[in-house]
């Protein structure tokens, strides 16, 4: 029989602070009184906990309430100037971060360009020296660091905190975590990148709080992020997603995983590029080994022909038929097209509804809803949601010997 798991002041005290904390995020301003009520507990207990996480910065004291009996309360809120969070979005030809306040309002960012053949050595030292520079930044605006997200494409070991392996990039067992926090002395966390996809949809815009939903990234790799009851699956090894090395076409074009007809080698960015170029496209930005994707966006917005409208319908059914597949696997209530092509995708997502629409079974398709983002911000926001979570959930408390 196991053994019961036994608390202490300082674990009651901790869950108390992380309560207090969630009762803030999801209902604004609150007084003391407020949170007692709402959570059952003493005005004493609330009261001792509010001064922890006062002493911490996490939150801060607004105006008073305004009517109701008895002697009027402080509100208190979460303090956006209590530290800040750094993303960074590892790309295939393109490094880019953000830093946002604990507020989770957007203070900086920057990127650079990956050159095609540079190695996972290049490309983290340029990474590392962008993390460096948000750091400075922060520091400037007086914010500590309470850590950083990196969204990888691939699969990633988030325990040990590595790109285990990337079927487009070739690389494999590149490790980031220890040697970051070594160097910058914050928590390091690594995400797949259509996680921190489907992460940053459920933090934030309209939909987020959707418990059912599946993100595809776009890009020159296709993965999905898959929430069911309001939990992201990840599998065993934490590598769930990898939608885009299914079989698709048989005998199809080969892919980078070294199988043949993955649904990636017909709608990832390779396979854009190769049949609007086909299709006589001409593609300002395009190289032999990767994609500008800003540039080719920019293209196909442009242009807009005939030529260019018939590629993207027919890459569009492509995408519709897959994404059947997965919505009649997992039953969501949303399915979302983003990563960096998923706005090349917009004038083309009525065909896009279509096909799922058709593909799917009908009491499916009923309360099903289809959303193409441009892809730009979905996956930092998710790396943000990662360390703004990994705060909520263990607050940095000062006088941690206090009473509960």
């Amino acid at each position: 029989m196991p053994s019961k798991q036994r608390y202490d002041r300082s674990d009651i005290r901790r869950l108390n602070a992380v309560n207090v904390l969630a009762q803030l995020r999801t209902s604004g301003p609150l007084s003391r009184a407020n949170i007692a009520s709402n959570l059952g507990l003493t005005r004493a207990t609330v009261s001792n906990i509010a001064t922890a996480l006062l002493d911490s910065k996490l939150i801060f004291e607004t105006e008073f309430t305004v009517g109701g009996a008895g002697r009027p309360g402080l509100l208190m809120d979460l303090n956006p100037q209590a530290g800040c969070m750094i993303a960074v979005e590892i790309d295939l030809d393109r490094t880019t971060i953000v830093m946002a306040n604990f507020g989770l309002e957007e203070l900086w960012q920057q990127g650079e360009s990956v050159r095609p053949d540079a190695g996972p050595d290049e490309v983290l030292a340029s990474a590392a020296g962008l993390v460096q520079a948000a750091m400075e930044a922060a520091s400037r605006l007086d914010l500590q660091c309470f850590g950083v997200c990196v969204a990888w494409a691939g699969l990633v070991r988030r325990d040990v905190g590595e790109l285990a392996y990337g079927p487009t990039s070739g690389w494999r067992d590149v490790a980031l975590k220890a040697e970051w926090e070594a160097r910058f002395q914050v928590p390091v966390s690594v995400e797949n990148e259509a996680h921190a996809g489907a992460l940053g949809v459920h933090h934030f815009g309209e939909m987020s709080g959707r418990r059912n939903l599946i993100y595809l990234s776009l890009g020159v790799g296709l993965a999905a992020g898959v929430f069911v009851d309001g939990v992201l699956l990840r599998g065993k090894q934490g590598f769930a997603g990898q939608v885009g090395h299914t079989a698709f076409v048989e005998g199809g074009t080969v892919c980078s995983c070294g199988q043949r007809g993955c649904w990636v080698t017909e709608v990832g960015g390779a396979a854009v590029r190769r049949k609007l170029s086909a299709a006589g496209v001409a593609l300002p930005g395009a190289g032999d080994n990767g994609v500008d994707w800003l540039s080719v966006a920019q293209a196909l917005a442009e242009v807009r022909d005939p030529q260019v409208l018939q590629v993207l319908e027919a890459i569009g059914v492509q995408l519709g038929a897959g994404l059947a597949r997965l919505v009649q696997t997992f039953n969501p209530s949303l399915v979302v097209l983003g990563g960096r092509l998923g706005e090349l995708m917009r004038p083309v997502e009525s065909v896009i509804a279509a096909e799922l629409e058709r593909a799917v079974l009908p009491s499916m398709a009923e309360e099903l809803e289809l959303q193409v983002n441009d892809g730009q911000t979905d996956c930092l926001r998710g790396g943000l949601a990662t360390v703004f979570d990994a705060v909520m959930t263990n607050p940095p408390l000062v006088c941690e010997s206090s009473q509960v």
